[in-house]
């Protein structure tokens, strides 16, 4: 942890990317390049470089599978998570198969 503070620390640019990505839920890793001023691929390295996981939309993946087991449709599962209809069906297909 010490390491990470102390380069986070020396890039300021680089802390504010990273607090973004993990504070502001509502922004997608293309809207914070472009407030940034970096590339996506960018954004990417710094996120990996501090060893965060840039999938942080997986979390809605267990929000579907209990919504569907709650006997919810796709169509409002994917109203409800921002998912379009297809991307549902993949996820649920992907919880069972896996």
């Amino acid at each position: 942890m010490y390491g990470f503070r102390l380069f986070v620390d020396g890039n300021p640019q680089d802390s504010e990317i990273i607090h973004t990505y993990l504070n502001r839920k509502d922004l997608s890793v293309a809207q914070i390049a472009q407030l940034s001023e970096k590339s996506e691929a960018d954004i990417y390295r710094i996120l990996h470089a501090n060893d965060i996981a840039p999938n942080r939309l997986r979390v809605n993946h267990q929000k579907v599978q209990n919504l569907a087991q709650l006997g919810w449709k796709v169509e409002q599962i994917a109203e409800f998570t921002g998912y379009t209809p297809r991307n549902v069906r993949y996820i649920l297909r992907k919880l069972t198969e896996g």
